[in-house]
C-alpha cells in the first residue's frame, strides 16, 4: 500500500516535470533544455516573468517572435516559474491575425499552442481598416484594440519587457 501511494506521488509530481520537458510547439524546432545552463535562480526571484513581443510585419519577424515565446514558455514551465506573454499585432503584422488568411494560415496552429499555453494576443484596429480587416476576421481568442502603438505602451507600463526583433522586420 506504501509503494503504491509512494508511486502515485512520484507520478504526480514528476508527469508535470516530463510533460513540459517535452513539450512542443506547431513548427518550432525541439531545442532541449541543456542541465546546468541557467540564469542562477533569477527567475525564481523575479515572478512573473513578463514578456511582450510586438510583431509588425508578416513573415521572418512572426517566425521569430512566436518561436521565442514558445521556447520561453518552454523553459519557464520546465522550471515552474510564473509567466505572463503578450503578443501586440500592428502595421502589417495584423494579417497574421486574419483566419480565413490561406498565405498566413501557416502561423495558426503555434498561435492556438500559444494561446492554450496562457498567452494572449491584441490585434491595432488602425491597421485593420488599413488593411481591410473585420473584426470578424479575427481568430476569437485576439482581442481587438484602438491602436497597436498605444498597446505596447501600456503593456511596458504594466512592467512587462518588449521584444521587437528588430533584425526582422523587413519580409
Amino acid at each position: 500500500m506504501k509503494k503504491s501511494v509512494l508511486a502515485i506521488c512520484t507520478l504526480l509530481v514528476c508527469a508535470p516535470l516530463a510533460a513540459n520537458a517535452s513539450m512542443t510547439f506547431p513548427g518550432v524546432p525541439n531545442i532541449p533544455i541543456k542541465k546546468g545552463i541557467s540564469f542562477n535562480g533569477f527567475f525564481r526571484n523575479h515572478q512573473p516573468v513578463k514578456l511582450l513581443f510586438a510583431v509588425a510585419q508578416p513573415g521572418p519577424q512572426v517566425t521569430e517572435s512566436l518561436w521565442n515565446a514558445a521556447l520561453c514558455i518552454k523553459y519557464l514551465q520546465r522550471m515552474h516559474y510564473r509567466y505572463k506573454m503578450h503578443v501586440v499585432f500592428y502595421s502589417g503584422g495584423v494579417k497574421v491575425a486574419n483566419m480565413f488568411s490561406e498565405k498566413n494560415s501557416k502561423w495558426a496552429p503555434l498561435l492556438r499552442k500559444l494561446h492554450k499555453e496562457g498567452v494572449t494576443f491584441s490585434v491595432c484596429h488602425n491597421a485593420m481598416v488599413l488593411f481591410h480587416l473585420r473584426t470578424r476576421d479575427i481568430y476569437p481568442y485576439m482581442r481587438v484594440i484602438p491602436a497597436g502603438i498605444l498597446s505596447i505602451a501600456e503593456y511596458e507600463m504594466r512592467g512587462y519587457q518588449p521584444i521587437f526583433n528588430p533584425n526582422s522586420v523587413s519580409s
